[in-house]
């Protein structure tokens, strides 16, 4: 039991140093303070599976000495492993969402736009620097902890419940959004249906046209007014983001910028 504690102490942390990146990160480019997680809180699951699917084979087998002994085994394993899992994860919450949190179609040796070589590089450096720097100091800062055994197992039970939580009403929310996003592009379909139905109605009166199409409009623009706020802040937070419908990905942002014009 000792031992699961310690590895969920290590994730969280994990997790936490992996939302810290992504801030740091993201303010470099906009010069603004963003909360990226998927999460509510402030912690990055993505990063603390790759620390951990690296750290526990490096640190638990006999081989493992082998490998930290030659750093470029490290980083090879650390470019490959940490592609590896964004690929996937990427897939994988497409499939279960239908959403795209980041895309890398831009950008210089990409694979479907779920990792690119820049991201890659940047994650085996971050390999290295826990392998060889961050994971020594945690190791014994978490061991400490745990000699506390009471204070340990309430920390982790506390965290785990928070964590949980989290995910769960997370979980709940980016559902939602998918189903505003699909209702909004569908009542823009819908609306623009009308629209044209409306024109080609030769036996209606310019003025009974006219009403028609501003009933339509401000159906259209009411709806759109109660979630553009929660939009918009989905797509700051995630300016990449898309929703995958009918194999073909719908940015949102654009969506918003085109809202905007009209």
């Amino acid at each position: 039991m000792d031992r699961y504690i310690f590895y969920f102490l290590l994730f969280i942390i994990y997790a936490f140093l992996g939302y810290i990146c992504e801030v740091v990160y993201v303010y470099i480019i906009t010069k603004k303070i963003t909360n990226r997680g998927y999460l509510y809180g402030p912690v990055v699951p993505i990063y603390a599976f790759g620390a951990l699917l690296i750290i526990i084979p490096l640190t638990e087998f006999e081989f493992s000495s082998f490998i930290t002994d030659r750093w470029y085994l490290v980083a090879l394993i650390g470019f490959f492993g940490t592609s590896l899992l964004e690929y996937l994860t990427s897939f994988i919450m497409e499939k279960i969402f239908h959403m795209r949190w980041w895309d890398y179609s831009d950008k210089f040796l990409n694979i479907n736009g779920r990792v690119c070589l820049r991201n890659s590089l940047m994650f085996m450096g971050l390999v290295l620097l826990v392998i060889y720097l961050i994971n020594p100091f945690l190791n014994n800062a978490i061991k400490y902890v745990m000699d506390i055994h009471a204070l340990a197992y309430i920390l982790a039970a506390i965290l785990f419940v928070v964590f949980v939580t989290d995910i769960v009403f997370s979980t709940i929310k980016n559902i939602n959004i998918s189903k505003i996003i699909l209702k909004l592009d569908e009542l823009k379909a819908s609306a623009n249906n009308k629209i044209d139905e409306l024109k080609v109605s030769a036996d209606l009166k310019k003025e009974e046209l006219s009403a028609k199409f501003d009933e339509a409009k401000v159906k259209f623009d009411s709806y759109f007014a109660n979630v553009k706020d929660k939009l918009t802040k989905v797509s700051i937070k995630y300016p990449s983001f898309k929703l995958i419908k009918d194999k073909k990905r719908i940015s949102l942002r654009d969506m918003l910028n085109k809202k905007n014009k009209d």
